[in-house]
């Protein structure tokens, strides 16, 4: 199995990044390369080693339960190998053996075969389960995508998150993760909001992830069915294709 410390290597991580770029099935992993200004470590797993056909990123960070990204180049799937470097992948990082909670992210086929492992071969019970969608763009799209205006209604102004809105939107919004580490992602990361202009209160919010992902759009009930949501992230969208 080949493996890849990202940031001990800058330019294995510039090389790969530039192969992930190009490759929609990967796409999910070059969006957790970007840059962050707080400490984690990332490293990268493939296997076969000579010519790779499954990649599992692994995202490491004070605080927060490690992540482990896993993404398949090309269309031809085997069940059997990808377990062989499921397996692999375990033995490499003693994972399983030092942490209690790891959060899992991969395509629908490959996430049931981490969940069956995980159940027969070890303590470790499968959790809490959330679907999402990946979509990329084309070069011609980002640009039509950034020509787009973005509006919102009467009473209503775009903003920027700040550290000060951490807690009440973590509350508001029932985040599972935890609240620092939440406001370290509002501090370093790029995200987007609306807010209510007579009282400057939080009504909208989007935040990009560590992994790159865009999951955590909010809005207040009362003020939803008014297009906010689909505004954050087009406007969180336009600031990360800049």
């Amino acid at each position: 199995m080949m493996v890849i410390d990202t940031y001990a290597n800058p330019q294995a991580r510039k090389d790969v990044g530039n192969m992930f770029e190009t490759n929609p099935n990967l796409l999910v992993l070059y969006g957790a390369l970007c840059p962050v200004r707080y400490q984690r470590e990332v490293r990268l797993y493939a296997y076969p080693s000579e010519s790779p056909t499954y990649w599992f990123l692994l995202n490491r960070q004070k605080g927060w339960t490690p992540m482990v990204i896993a993404a398949q180049q090309g269309d031809s799937y085997d069940a059997t190998t990808f377990l062989l470097a499921l397996k692999l992948f375990f033995e490499e990082t003693h994972l399983l053996k030092n942490e209690i909670d790891i959060e899992f992210g991969a395509e629908s086929h490959m996430m049931h075969e981490i969940a069956k492992y995980l159940v027969e071969s070890t303590n470790l019970q499968a959790g809490l389960r959330r679907e999402h969608y990946v979509f990329y763009m084309t070069p011609d799209q980002m640009q039509n995508a950034q020509k787009v205006e973005c509006a919102v209604p009467y009473g209503y102004e775009i903003s920027d998150l700040t550290t000060d809105d951490a807690e009440k939107i973590h509350v508001a919004s029932e985040s599972k993760e935890p609240l620092e580490t939440f406001r370290k992602r509002i501090q370093s990361l790029p995200s987007s909001c609306i807010r209510q202009t007579s009282s400057s209160r939080v009504i909208s919010h989007e935040l990009r992830s560590h992994c790159g992902a865009m999951v955590d759009q909010y809005t207040v009930p009362e003020h939803r069915r008014q297009g906010l949501g689909q505004t954050v992230e087009m406007i969180l969208a336009q600031k990360i294709m800049r």
